[in-house]
């Protein structure tokens, strides 16, 4: 049986009122005239952290754009790689990736494929680009299956990129940041400090999460902090 997440597809208007594709469309039209030259692309997590201090204060500086999409599977983020979003008039320097955990009827494998997918196409298209990659989150106030799920992604991410012997044409230029750590509790619990609905990160929250995705972000772009 064929793989979803590595099979591009819009995601699916089930709304109706066609907020997905008019985000891609507008982020197409942001390609052609932006002169950003880092692109953070993914889900929620990656919409929404625009809207915090941690973007506002050091992330916006760094000549950022955000084409977070909340609720984005896998599959949409390639479909979204595949159709146009990439096609900016300038040299991108870094792209910063995070998507896979509304993949939650898919296996651990099935998404960890789908993001060396993405990973495949945004070298196709913009060549030796860096590309960030942090971990998935965890989710859930309590351990669930869903959090296993992303851990389970986790595990293949980290042989994958940080054991050497693995080290191919994928992992070239890419750089894992694990920022899934230090998230759940001793009790096995997750804060609603951390993650207000246990899913989304609050203010802290990405604070405490994705500054080591800004500081490989400047190291990467040879900025000092």
């Amino acid at each position: 049986m064929m793989n979803p997440c590595v099979i591009a597809e819009p995601k699916e208007d089930d709304v109706g009122d066609g907020r997905w594709i008019s985000m891609h469309n507008r982020f197409v039209q942001l390609a052609k005239t932006n002169e950003s030259e880092v692109i953070f692309i993914g889900d929620s997590i990656i919409e929404q952290l625009q809207f915090t201090s941690l973007w506002a204060e050091k992330i916006s500086s760094l000549h950022c754009i955000n084409f977070g999409i909340g609720g984005d599977r896998v599959e949409n983020v390639l479909w979204r790689v595949q159709n146009e979003e990439l096609n900016f008039n300038v040299k991108i320097k870094a792209i910063v990736l995070f998507v896979g955990t509304n993949n939650t009827d898919c296996t651990p494998h099935e998404i960890f494929e789908g993001i060396l997918e993405i990973i495949k196409e945004i070298k196709h298209r913009l060549g030796r680009v860096k590309i960030i990659l942090p971990t998935l989150l965890p989710r859930g106030h309590f351990p669930n299956p869903f959090r296993e799920r992303n851990d389970h992604v986790n595990t293949f991410l980290l042989d994958k990129f940080l054991n050497e012997a693995n080290y191919d044409e994928v992992t070239e230029d890419v750089i894992l940041v694990p920022i899934h750590e230090n998230i759940v509790g001793n009790d096995q619990t997750i804060s609603h400090y951390i993650m207000h609905d246990y899913l989304h990160l609050t203010n802290d929250g990405y604070n405490k999460v994705f500054t080591p995705v800004y500081e490989k972000l400047c190291e990467v772009l040879k900025i000092k902090l």
